[in-house]
């Protein structure tokens, strides 16, 4: 009669709660904490914390509530991973009963699922990043732009001046410049354009043509730093409808990322093939894998890597891949990634051959 009144106090609360003894074996669970955890109350009493909630810092924290109940009231955020559900973000308090019981002392642990609010809190987060990070970008376009075009058009007048001398090794220079001030402009319209307000401009062009110059442009840099470049392209691939700038510099940004992660040399692989037809997802698209055997990505960091303003390197900005990813979701595209610390990375885009109306495909 005693223990079914306890088991009735225990699942009034709107929460869900662990009783755990000294040695974090739960003694009482309630009926929510059972639900949110996706087991029966008897899969749950008589098993150790860990074997529950395998996190070390909860488990630390329970000890030494449990060790001196007067450290007072304990919280944390842990990442729950269920099999038949999503992962989920809880919430952990944990907490000394009122009475204490020398003899068998217990812990409290109530938890609290707060996904869609941490959720939440990310999107708003990024939002407010994405309007900072568009008028910055607007600031730089045209704070940088102006003094650009004033020395490009310098540049000319100089070129054009020095022409007749027939000065070659000096025309041939000043060409160089001029080149690398034009891209600089690119780049500029590329970081302007990052919030979304350009629509991409479709036409039917070659991916094969795009790598390969690419490729070509990157080959000086590769053998310096005593890197293999490996091309795989299949034959027959058609043209895709694209905006080739931007799909340009989608390559790009992968090419030198790939390239930066191996400082101590490796090989950099570039396959392009038609998708298989093994679901309707994959009908009529072309696949791009890039690869290195560099320094990987470390798994905590996978999650991350896309978003706007997240880098790994201590002078990047952050927006090499949340750039990537715009381009790609533009095109009615998917980009994914597969790493392993230590031994490379492999970013994979997949592109419709053809845009639907309105712009995706």
């Amino acid at each position: 009669m005693k223990k079914n009144l306890h088991r009735a106090v225990f699942d009034i609360p709107p929460h869900s709660i662990l009783a755990v003894d000294r040695e974090l074996k739960v003694v009482m669970c309630n009926r929510r904490c059972a639900n949110l955890l996706l087991k029966s109350v008897g899969e749950i009493e008589g098993k150790n914390l860990s074997q529950l909630l395998p996190h070390r810092d909860l488990q630390n924290q329970a000890a030494l509530v449990l060790q001196n109940p007067q450290t007072g009231m304990k919280s944390l955020e842990l990442h729950l991973h269920q099999e038949r559900d999503a992962s989920k973000i809880l919430r952990a308090t944990i907490t000394a009963p009122p009475v204490e019981d020398v003899r068998n002392p217990l812990c409290f642990i109530t938890l609290e699922d707060v996904t869609e609010h941490v959720q939440l809190e990310e999107q708003l987060l990024q939002s407010e990043k994405l309007a900072g990070m568009g008028l910055l970008a607007r600031s730089v376009a045209h704070e940088v732009g102006n003094p650009l075009s004033i020395m490009a058009s310098t540049l000319q007048y100089i070129q054009n001046t020095l022409a007749p001398n027939g000065n070659e090794e000096l025309s041939e220079a000043i060409e160089t410049i001029t080149d690398n001030i034009h891209q600089i402009h690119i780049l500029l319209r590329s970081l302007s354009d990052f919030s979304g307000s350009k629509r991409p401009k479709f036409e039917f062009y070659s991916l094969q043509r795009i790598l390969s110059r690419l490729l070509t442009f990157i080959n000086r840099e590769a053998k310096i730093r005593n890197i293999k470049i490996c091309q795989e392209f299949d034959e027959g691939i058609p043209d895709c409808q694209v905006d080739h700038q931007e799909i340009r510099q989608l390559f790009l940004n992968l090419l030198k990322n790939a390239i930066e992660a191996m400082s101590q040399g490796g090989e950099l692989r570039v396959k392009m093939h038609l998708a298989l037809k093994d679901s309707p997802a994959n009908q009529g698209r072309v696949l791009v894998e890039i690869s290195d055997t560099g320094v990987g990505i470390e798994e905590t960091e996978m999650q991350y890597i896309f978003r706007p303003l997240y880098s790994t390197k201590p002078k990047s900005m952050g927006l090499g891949l949340s750039f990537c990813r715009r381009v790609v979701e533009e095109h009615g595209g998917e980009i994914s990634t597969k790493s392993q610390a230590g031994k490379g990375a492999s970013f994979i885009v997949s592109l419709p051959i053809r845009q639907r109306k309105g712009g995706q495909a």
